[in-house]
């Protein structure tokens, strides 16, 4: 079959509703960009089907999509790319494997996990746990699905911080802000009352350089305390062109009590308009943290908690 200018169109698959088994015709008729909770055997993608006596306890059971268009998906296609699972032990994620069949695994503990992480840019989000051992294990999903996610990443948060009374004793005293899109984010940390205290703004807007010297404007910082956390919500990055549109935010939640070092590492040559990184170690994983303006309270928070600098 021919398309326009003599290119040949693609060829689609032809079958019938009838014709097809009804548990099969169930996971194609639910498929689409977002992600889905797996509640029984029939739910759990085919590929991943011997992995679900070992994991329906879970609190959470999600399976990922294939990133093609609907109209390529057929019923008993291979329509899912991975699988993961978060219970009181860990996290466990299953990933389709080169070829029709089999998938690979990694499971990680809750102790060997540093950070929680998530990124969204429009409709591409990322979940992701940077692990004390340096490197990190990414979830890449559809943000149709953030309301899904966010409850992930609240029961991920829930297990691997570790317990801290610490930040209940400091003094109440908020850096005052006053800008819509992090005044946004605080309000949906502060969702149901929990307590986020923020101690380091930057408004997004000032004048800075790259490091080739070339003008820049900054695209701001939040650093949030609450009982033991921190949280860094930025843009992932630090800067951009002026009248460059940048849609990407990202917030890290940390285990305050995990953070073993600290350093800050001044502007190049002290030039004015660059930035500083503030770096929290956590065993192997080091966070850098861009900083226009010296981060004073996070500085004293980590000093008072007995953290090393560096």
């Amino acid at each position: 079959m021919f398309g326009l200018f003599g290119r040949r169109s693609p060829q689609r698959r032809v079958w019938n509703r009838a014709d097809v088994d009804p548990e099969v015709l169930r996971e194609y008729d639910a498929f689409g960009p977002w992600i889905l909770p797996v509640k029984s055997v029939t739910d759990m993608p085919p590929r991943f089907r011997s992995a679900y006596a070992g994991l329906e306890g879970a609190e959470h059971l999600v399976k990922i999509p294939r990133s093609i268009d609907r109209r390529d998906a057929y019923p008993g296609a291979d329509l899912y790319e991975a699988v993961f699972a978060l219970d009181a032990e860990g996290f466990t994620l299953l990933t389709a494997a080169d070829g029709a069949e089999g998938f690979t695994s990694r499971q990680v503990v809750w102790g060997d996990v540093a950070a929680v992480r998530t990124v969204s840019n429009l409709l591409r989000a990322d979940f992701m746990l940077l692990l004390k051992e340096g490197d990190a294990l990414t979830v890449p999903y559809n943000a149709v699905s953030s309301e899904l996610m966010t409850r992930v990443a609240a029961f991920a948060r829930q297990h691997f911080a570790e317990p801290d009374d610490f930040a209940s004793g400091l003094p109440n005293e908020p850096e005052e802000f006053e800008d819509f899109f992090f005044n946004a984010m605080l309000a949906e940390e502060r969702h149901g009352g929990q307590f986020m205290l923020p101690i380091h703004f930057e408004p997004p807007g000032k004048s800075c350089r790259n490091l080739q010297n070339r003008r820049r404007i900054t695209t701001g910082l939040l650093i949030l305390l609450s009982a033991d956390e921190l949280v860094v919500i930025d843009r992932e990055i630090p800067m951009r062109r002026r009248f460059f549109a940048h849609y990407t935010y990202r917030k890290t939640y940390l285990s305050l009590k995990s953070v073993r070092a600290f350093r800050l590492q001044p502007p190049p040559d002290t030039m004015p308009g660059h930035f500083m990184i503030l770096e929290l170690i956590i065993e192997q994983q080091r966070l850098g943290i861009p900083c226009f303006k010296t981060p004073d309270r996070v500085i004293d928070l980590l000093r008072r908690r007995g953290v090393a600098r560096l």
